[in-house]
């Protein structure tokens, strides 16, 4: 192994055991050598990092144990996101609680993409969909407070769903097609600041033209194809941005539309 990067190594794990202390900052020192070891690297830093004695937790419990305290959850991302960093992440912890729904309960209520970011993370990790995370999600949409956080509890409904690494990817990949698919199925915009459906749809046919076969099936399946012709009626807009897609209609997402209609059955 080269000199310098064990010697980098070696000051990482200096460094992770302060940031655990007191990880308020985004970053800390040399954090960024974890994402540039190879192989060999990284079994070795895997060997002589003793994230149990760091935490006070058995290695099986390490993401469930920090996640337990909201001001370590810096401390918890980094070590999600960090792959070279091995770490179990499919046991439940002493409440039953397993670190998808650890993450659920830090994040359902923050304004930001960083819940659905972190549920595509753990699934990196290959996590596996439980029982007790069906019943949590099931249990916790009665509590949701805000639009906000219900757009994210579909995120996790998803997941829940498809319980698959690849096709969790490629649906947090194309979030806004799926809301607006979403936003049929619920005959309003969900995510999108429009008034109504008809500027979702507009929106929709011209930027994510990839998957404008699915979102145009969805909008007949939903019976929401007359109320857009009606909203339509007065400037024709969506008539015709309509047929310049059909015109000019490019190779559409075959495995999103396989993945969405696993997501939304009735489109099948």
């Amino acid at each position: 192994m080269d000199h310098w990067k064990k010697q980098g190594i070696e000051n990482f794990l200096i460094e992770i055991e302060k940031y655990y202390e007191d990880c308020s900052a985004d970053y800390f020192s040399g954090m960024s050598i974890v994402d540039k070891l190879n192989k060999e690297e990284s079994k070795y830093l895997n060997e002589v990092l003793d994230l149990p004695k760091i935490v006070g937790a058995s290695s099986k419990y390490i993401l469930n144990e920090t996640l337990k305290d909201k001001s370590k959850n810096k401390f918890a991302y980094f070590l999600l996101r960090s792959k070279n960093i091995e770490l179990e992440v499919n046991n439940l912890d002493d409440s039953k609680k397993t670190v998808f729904i650890r993450l659920a309960e830090n994040y359902i209520s923050e304004k930001n993409g960083f819940l659905i970011y972190s549920i595509n993370e753990l699934f990196g990790r290959n996590y596996k969909i439980k029982e007790e995370d069906v019943v949590f999600i099931n249990k916790i949409y009665k509590q949701l407070k805000s639009q906000s956080e219900q757009e994210r509890w579909y995120f996790l409904r998803f997941a829940v769903i498809l319980n698959d690494t690849e096709k969790f990817k490629l649906i947090y990949q194309k979030q806004r097609e799926m809301f607006v698919i979403l936003s049929l199925k619920l005959q309003k915009p969900i995510h999108f600041n429009f008034p109504n459906l008809l500027g979702v749809l507009n929106n929709a046919i011209q930027h994510y033209r990839e998957s404008g076969d699915i979102i145009l099936h969805a909008m007949n399946i939903y019976k929401q194809s007359d109320l857009i012709r009606q909203l339509d009626a007065r400037k024709g807009n969506f008539n015709r941005k309509l047929q310049e897609y059909h015109q000019n209609k490019p190779f559409q997402d075959k495995e999103f539309e396989e993945v969405v209609k696993l997501v939304f059955p009735e489109l099948k």
